[in-house]
Formats: C-alpha cells, sequence, structure tokens
C-alpha cells in the first residue's frame, strides 16, 4: 500500500486522488475506539492527507501508519480496533 500511495503521488494531481482506506482511530484513555473511512486527498513525501468521509475532518498520516492504523481494507481496521478494545491497549495518542 505505501508503494502504491508514493506512485500515486508521481503519476497523477492531488486533487484526483480519492482511494478509500480506513483509519483505526484508538484513544484508549479516552475510551474511543473507531473505524473511519477516509479518502486520500493529498500525498507529500514521507505523509500524506486522509479526509474523513462522515464528518469531513482531515488527517496526517505517515507513511509508517500504513497497516498500523491505516488500512485497505475495513475488516483489517476493525480487528485492530476490537483488539484493543478488549484488552485495553494504549495505541495511538
Amino acid at each position: 500500500m505505501q508503494k502504491r500511495l508514493k506512485n500515486i503521488s508521481t503519476t497523477v494531481q492531488n486533487d484526483e486522488i480519492a482511494d478509500t482506506y480506513y483509519y483505526a482511530r484508538i484513544f484508549s484513555k479516552l475510551q474511543i475506539y473507531d473505524v473511519l473511512e477516509i479518502k486520500v486527498r493529498a500525498i507529500y513525501d514521507g505523509y500524506f492527507v486522509g479526509l474523513d468521509t462522515r464528518d469531513k475532518i482531515a488527517y496526517l498520516f505517515n507513511f509508517s501508519d500504513i497497516d498500523e492504523i491505516v488500512f485497505e481494507n475495513r475488516d483489517k481496521a476493525l480487528q485492530k480496533v476490537l483488539l484493543c478494545e478488549e484488552h485495553d491497549i494504549l495505541n495511538a495518542e
């Protein structure tokens, strides 16, 4: 997925990017465990911007966040959230 995002940044304009990914938003101290659907809005060197499709909030992600808190598959993001919620794991704050 990281290579694909980097390839996209060199082949299309930023306003044409609209791939859908899923953000496992986990704040265990606040007891917030969500899976957000995001669309890639812009890609830069080392990071990309995702826009939440429901609330229209932009989030910045490093490429290192891929497959840690940002997933191509909603089921993987949901599994991560459920695992962290079940075990009260402090993941991303």
